[in-house]
């Protein structure tokens, strides 16, 4: 489990929960979001994002990263996700 402030991720069951409510997010969506809160305030450039989440075998369109953030954002709310123009995303607390 991580936990960062009000927002708990469920490796195990893949579920998460923000403010005790309970989300379900499809795997990419969950493995991105996993990705950005397992280090709180790093920034994870476009490129890291795509190898860790996609891998280097697998070729998605260049605005991939961004519908997935959006997603995310429509579900969780978008106040802890930040875009760092030009780099990627992060997750800040």
């Amino acid at each position: 489990m991580i936990k960062v402030g009000d927002l708990v991720v469920d490796m195990e069951k893949y579920k998460v929960f923000l403010k005790d409510e309970e989300h379900s997010l499809p795997k990419k969506e969950f493995e991105l979001l996993s990705l950005l809160v397992s280090k709180p305030n790093r920034v994870f450039t476009r490129e890291e994002i795509y190898n860790r989440i996609w891998g280097d075998e697998v070729f998605v369109g260049e605005r991939t990263i961004d519908v997935h953030i959006r997603k995310i954002r429509e579900k969780l709310g978008a106040e802890n996700i930040k875009t760092i123009k030009g780099v990627g995303y992060k997750y800040e607390i």
